[in-house]
Formats: structure tokens, C-alpha cells, sequence
């Protein structure tokens, strides 16, 4: 098995496991609760996806820059000081996986099973 399908399992199985916490938590004990449990996992899971979604369309990266000036003032060191350098290069430095669509499928997975209790 590849490593993108063992990836997807991990993800699409600690979905599942979140719904099973959050079905014991909430004591809804019948096949309404589990389909609530498992969209509520869907949910969190797809508001993770998009949160990763953002993080590689680099959205954060003016923020953690910010931070990191912002701690170099505060310190009274040298506001163009090498440690961080300037905005650019800090952009070539950091690297992001594309591994949010594990996330995606775990939370479409979670919301079709969530339809599927439904009906049954």
C-alpha cells in the first residue's frame, strides 16, 4: 500500500474515532446520535482542512513574520537583523506540504456515512 493511501486511512480513521468520542460524550444512544456524532466530526475535521488549505496558500505567513519582528523589537535587538531577515527570504525558507486533501476526503467520508446512518 502507498503512502497516500495509508495517509488517507490514518485520516479517514481518526475521524471516525473523533465520532466515537463525541457519540460516548453527548449519551445519545441510538442511530440519530451516532449520525449527529459523526457530521460533528465531519465538521471539525472539514474546518481543519480549510484551516490547512490556508496555511499552504501561505495566509499566515505575514502574521508569523510580524510576530517574529515584533519579538526581535521587543528585546531591543536590531530591527533588520539577519536572525529573520527580510520578508522574502522568510518566504523561501518556509516550506508546506499539499496535505489537505486527507483532511477533505475525512470529512466528505464523514458526512456520507452521517447521511447513510440516516436513511437506514
Amino acid at each position: 500500500m502507498s503512502y497516500q493511501a495509508r495517509c488517507y486511512i490514518r485520516r479517514v480513521l481518526s475521524a471516525l474515532a473523533l465520532a466515537i468520542v463525541i457519540f460516548v460524550i453527548r449519551r445519545e444512544w441510538h442511530l440519530t446520535g451516532f449520525s449527529n456524532a459523526m457530521a460533528i466530526s465531519g465538521i471539525c475535521f472539514l474546518i481543519m482542512a480549510l484551516f490547512q488549505t490556508a496555511r499552504y496558500l501561505r495566509c499566515y505567513d505575514l502574521i508569523i513574520f510580524g510576530f517574529l519582528k515584533f519579538k526581535q523589537l521587543w528585546k531591543n535587538e536590531k530591527f533588520m537583523d539577519k536572525h529573520t531577515g527580510s520578508y522574502g527570504e522568510f518566504l523561501e525558507n518556509r516550506r508546506y506540504e499539499k496535505n489537505y486533501g486527507e483532511t477533505f476526503a475525512a470529512a466528505v467520508c464523514m458526512f456520507v456515512c452521517s447521511a447513510v446512518v440516516l436513511v437506514i
